[in-house]
């Protein structure tokens, strides 16, 4: 038999031999007591011997079941004895069906979720210092693990040949029309057309004066200042009006041009052959540009240098920037409802649903794991966590038989 390997069951074994005196003694005693009552005239010891008598068998009775769920009694190989030895991998089997059936099924997974607010949890959880010590833990190991694997020889010739062959079967062209269209089809390039013209506004009105010295220098020396001074304000005035105009009117002529000719500008660069060409050229100068490639690589060394060393520094600002980040995440999440009952209903939904396509998986973990098990080692395992009960089990049958022994006594002197 494989020996106990840790404190908790040399305890627990230590517990079940000092249960296992209580049965015992109890036997001892229905034995003792019926030997001494045997022949006996007094009325009393015919009761006395009824209960002794009774509880032997309810005590032998009761040991017999119990030992016959881990080992043959007495090493005799009586059929089903020993079940759990020999039968621990049908009994693993019907385990991880009940599990599955019930433990595991949506109904009972969503039953349970739907009573913890997890947002709230998981929001107090970042709250917390312990949280955000695991997060920012998390966070140190993770980076540094992406630095020493970025650094690795072997990872850095598998990702450079891997980008150079995806980079070689890329149609820069035709890529970047089906963006351009992925945006018109959404309209998505009216709304960064507004923010630029927005933007260009603001750049304007900002730069009025730097505008009016650029004039000024490149006028000829002829025309008096005033006069720059009126055209460029009339200028600046029509283009900021005309800018206000288009930002604020989704029906504007110019804005119609503007989507023409990105609708032919996509068109052109997912079938005109001189924009396929331009794109491969492109390409093929990036590929073979081994100074530019020498040049990222050293920027990503110093990057990476100058990470690892800021994490190695007591006051780490990458550490205390991912802090912050996760405070002011979780000082969100706490101040909206409703993104938390969000977060709750998805999680809900998400976890239900990959519980049940993986529930079989799951639960087969338990009878594959019952499976490499040793019969004698799943024996001692599951008798030092029910032993105790069972040693219940036997005292209560010895009681019990013996009460038994007194009725069966009484109703017969009653028809005698």
């Amino acid at each position: 038999m494989k020996p106990l390997s840790t404190a908790d069951e040399l305890q627990r074994a230590r517990a079940l031999a000092r249960m296992k005196r209580i049965p015992l003694l109890l036997l001892l005693l229905m034995a003792a007591a019926f030997v001494a009552t045997l022949g006996r005239p007094e009325t009393w010891a015919g009761w006395v011997h009824a209960f002794a008598e009774a509880g032997m068998v309810g005590a032998l009775a009761d040991w017999f079941a119990v030992v016959a769920l881990f080992r043959h009694p007495l090493g005799i190989p009586i059929p089903h004895t020993a079940i759990i030895p020999t039968r621990k991998d049908a009994l693993g089997e019907a385990m991880s069906r009940f599990v599955s059936d019930h433990f595991l099924a949506p109904e009972a997974v969503r039953a349970k979720l739907e009573s913890i607010d997890m947002a709230r949890l998981v929001t107090d959880w970042l709250r917390s210092p312990r949280g955000q010590r695991r997060l920012l833990d998390l966070a140190d190991t993770a980076i540094r693990w992406a630095l020493d694997a970025l650094d690795e020889q072997r990872v850095r010739r598998f990702l450079g040949r891997f980008t150079r062959r995806q980079l070689e079967s890329l149609d820069l062209a035709a890529v970047l029309g089906s963006t351009l269209h992925w945006l018109v089809q959404g309209n998505r390039h009216q709304e960064i057309l507004t923010q630029a013209l927005r933007y260009a506004i603001v750049l304007l009105a900002d730069n009025r004066e730097q505008i009016r010295e650029r004039v000024a220098e490149e006028s000829p020396w002829w025309v008096p200042g005033f006069v720059d001074d009126r055209i460029l304000a009339k200028v600046l005035d029509r283009v900021e009006s005309r800018l206000f105009e288009m930002s604020l009117d989704p029906e504007h002529p110019l804005r119609g041009q503007f989507n023409d000719w990105l609708v032919r500008l996509a068109d052109e660069l997912k079938t005109a052959p001189e924009y396929r060409r331009t794109g491969e050229r492109f390409k093929r100068q990036l590929l073979e540009n081994e100074e530019l490639l020498d040049y990222l690589y050293g920027l990503w060394e110093d990057l990476s240098g100058r990470l690892a060393a800021d994490l190695d520094a007591e006051d780490s600002r990458t550490r205390q920037e991912i802090a912050r980040a996760l405070e002011r995440l979780a000082n969100e999440l706490q101040a909206d409802p409703d993104m938390q009952s969000w977060i709750n209903e998805w999680l809900m939904d998400a976890l239900v649903t990959v519980v049940d396509q993986n529930r079989e998986q799951i639960a087969s973990l338990i009878s594959d794991t019952v499976r490499t098990w040793d019969g004698r080692e799943t024996s001692r395992r599951v008798e030092l966590a029910l032993g105790r009960d069972l040693q219940f089990i036997r005292v209560n049958g010895t009681l019990v038989g013996g009460l038994v022994g007194m009725v069966i006594h009484a109703v017969t002197l009653w028809v005698i």
